[in-house]
């Protein structure tokens, strides 16, 4: 090991400057870039600035050019972020100043050949410091670390306009002084490195494993036999999770190393004690394999993890661009990621798009949906604890990916049963008819709610007048009490009077409403919401909120139609986010290979296993009639025959809206014809869908015999 003092200019006249695979990508924000400029801005005359230890692993081998110049290699153990940025503000003050320009060509400073600058990042983004950001090529940024690059250089552009520019590169080039440490070999490199980490440089998790597996690979074989993989790999990696910096907008609650965590659990299965600290209990596992002679299984672990966590990230990468998914996953993804409160099912999601991806998008989108339910009614209406069924969703995760015999209806089953644990049926009910619900939940998740039972009555009149769910979630919109707090006693109906405080906040009396229409109309009393003279855009009957403006229906809005209303909402819900009453038995249709039964390949794979109890009621009434049936007998012999509320009016809609959700429009338009006539709102079983003899048999021919 060698140590000398230089300049930043000598140092770079020493020869070629490489960063090693082990190394991190670039990473340099604007608080690091700005104290580099505040550094030489502020340095006094005659003054020197340390610019810190750089640790360098001199190459055997030297770098050749066409002309048969020689120069000598090196790799940056540690400083890279120092060394790219100077070279990068050196650059773009070329192009401020001519001197710094003549000079800095005089002595090669960046450019020494044609072929290559003096310092090249890794493998995957080399290219782009070389072409674009030092060339005049136009290329996309692929990962965070050429963002970043990027910046860096639009950065010091936008700084230069007011600086002396010529008089602080000098400073860089002339009164930095750098302790240079020379080092013996790629395992002493990687080893400092892991050294330095470890010691608090700021890296991520995922950084700190690349260079430890790296060291591992160079200890464990002859010399370095899986150096090219890990280095492809983890440059895939880092493309992958440049959804970090462009992806949906929930993507910021996430990082690197949640992505590692959520990867080893899906990997390796949920302890507590080592879910957070995968990088520790991998670290834990190879050192002990080597120090026991077992080279080959340090070899095959870093093998298999490597490719396993590549194709995690590419699984969380494609969670987070709804856009890109098959219409079915689309939607469904969508709901879920303004729902929020992710984390705990990012496992079970990544592990699933990693079994059916985008090759299968049905089944996808129903464990997306199983998802949905379970954030939806664990987390937002019980507000359990964020680590509320971790352990059971990780292990599931685990199940999904390592378990071949696990199948599709086992995770629905599962996911089913894990919401069932915390936030049952009755819990649910319980939660939503809470008198104080309005502070039970966050405006939010009321809103979530509300916007769906919305897309509910839309379905129902065949409309879709709303704002769409990302604006009814946002600062714009807010929860309405559509009979306000402030109200004289002469406009609260008489049946609320001597209660009024204790159902203000019941979910009958919740709305949406604009932010300004909330602000300036919420205190009138419910006529005067209701129709508003010669203001028609404040107004229940002219909102575009579908929500809102069902309200114009009623004559009056007193205790009988608030509990009504609440009613309709809860029966809703538990359509909306129903979970199946019982696990059912895996292996889809539930037939056997050497069965006679028939294979179900009209309907969707998960038809019958994902009804709830009022599904099956609904469509076992209709199958009982040869034609049309009105909403109000269907609701009466639901209620009657199989004991079920029949909860309002708008039930049957409710019952619709559940397919929709789980499949699409087209389907529950196939599925079940309806019409409106005198009698009122009609529905049938559609005679020309293919699906009744299949939904007789299941149904109606399976409870004869049983």
């Amino acid at each position: 090991m060698q140590t000398r003092t230089e300049t930043l200019a000598s140092l770079y006249l020493d020869g070629f400057f490489d960063i090693p695979s082990y190394q991190r990508s670039y990473s340099w924000e604007e608080s690091q870039l700005e104290d580099l400029i505040d550094d030489l801005r502020y340095l006094p005359e005659e003054s020197n600035h340390f610019f810190g230890n750089i640790i360098l692993d001199k190459k055997d081998e030297q770098y050749k050019t066409d002309r048969g110049r020689r120069f000598d290699v090196y790799d940056v153990v540690d400083g890279q972020q120092r060394l790219t940025t100077a070279l990068i503000f050196l650059h773009v003050a070329t192009q401020f100043d001519d001197v710094v320009d003549e000079t800095v060509s005089e002595d090669n400073l960046i450019f020494p050949v044609d072929e290559r600058p003096r310092l090249m990042p890794q493998d995957q983004d080399g290219e782009f410091f070389r072409d674009c950001l030092f060339g005049s090529a136009s290329l996309e940024c692929e990962t965070p670390s050429q963002e970043r690059l990027e910046y860096a250089k639009e950065y010091f552009e936008s700084e230069f306009e007011d600086l002396p520019v010529r008089e602080i590169s000098e400073r860089l080039r002339y009164d930095c002084k750098i302790n240079v440490v020379e080092i013996d070999s790629d395992s002493e490199a990687a080893s400092i490195f892991e050294s330095l980490n470890d010691r608090g440089k700021p890296l991520s998790s995922l950084d700190k494993m690349k260079s430890f597996l790296m060291y591992m690979d160079d200890r464990s074989s002859n010399r370095g036999a899986l150096e090219t993989k890990i280095k492809q790999r983890f440059g895939s990696i880092y493309r992958e999770l440049f959804v970090l910096s462009n992806g949906h907008d929930r993507v910021s609650d996430f990082d690197e190393d949640s992505v590692q965590r959520f990867h080893w659990g899906i990997y390796d299965g949920y302890d507590s004690d080592e879910y957070f600290s995968s990088l520790d209990t991998l670290k834990d596992r190879l050192r002990e394999r080597y120090r026991n002679g077992e080279y080959d299984s340090v070899q095959g672990e870093i093998d298999e993890y490597t490719q396993n966590l590549r194709e995690a990230a590419s699984a969380f990468a494609a969670l987070f661009n709804p856009s890109q998914r098959p219409d079915e996953v689309k939607s469904a993804l969508r709901r879920l990621l303004a729902l929020g409160r992710v984390a705990n099912v990012l496992p079970v999601l990544m592990a699933a798009q990693m079994e059916y991806g985008d090759d299968e998008p049905d089944k996808m989108a129903d464990i997306i949906q199983a998802c949905e339910t379970l954030v939806f009614r664990v987390y937002a209406t019980d507000s359990r604890r964020s680590d509320t069924g971790r352990g059971r969703l990780v292990r599931l995760a685990h199940s999904i990916h390592s378990d071949d015999s696990y199948l599709f209806e086992d995770v629905l089953n599962r996911l089913d049963s894990i919401t069932r644990i915390y936030t049952d049926d009755d819990r649910f009910e319980r939660n939503l008819r809470d008198p104080e619900f309005y502070d039970s939940m966050s405006s939010q998740d009321i809103r979530y709610l509300l916007y769906h039972y919305g897309e509910r009555l839309g379905i129902d009149m065949h409309e879709d007048v709303q704002p769409n769910l990302e604006q009814i979630l946002s600062t714009d919109f807010e929860v309405e009490h559509i009979l306000a707090r402030g109200l004289d006693e002469e406009h609260i109906p008489e049946n609320l009077r001597e209660d009024f405080e204790d159902n203000f906040h019941r979910l009958g009396n919740l709305t949406i409403a604009s932010s300004y229409w909330n602000k300036s109309l919420s205190d009138l009393p419910f006529t005067k919401k209701k129709n508003a003279e010669g203001r028609r855009e404040k107004e229940y009957k002219s909102s575009v909120i579908r929500v809102q403006q069902i309200l114009a229906t009623y004559e009056q809005f007193g205790r009988d139609e608030l509990e009504e209303r609440e009613q309709k909402i809860i029966d809703f819900a538990l359509e909306e986010w129903g979970i199946a009453s019982e696990p059912q038995p895996s292996g889809g249709s539930g037939t056997s290979g050497d069965s006679d039964e028939v294979e179900y390949d009209s309907l969707p794979d998960s038809f019958f296993r994902r009804l709830t109890n009022r599904q099956e009621a609904f469509i076992r009434v209709l199958l009982e009639e040869d034609g049309w049936v009105v909403n109000q007998e269907i609701r009466q012999r639901m209620e009657d025959e199989y004991d079920l509320s029949s909860g309002g009016s708008r039930a049957v809609s409710g019952i619709i809206s559940g397919f929709t959700r789980k499949y699409s429009n087209d389907f529950t338009w196939n599925l079940v014809n309806y019409r409106t006539t005198v009698r009122g709102t009609e529905y049938r079983l559609n005679p020309d869908s293919g699906y009744i003899e299949e939904l007789r048999e299941r149904l109606v021919a399976a409870s004869d015999e049983s």
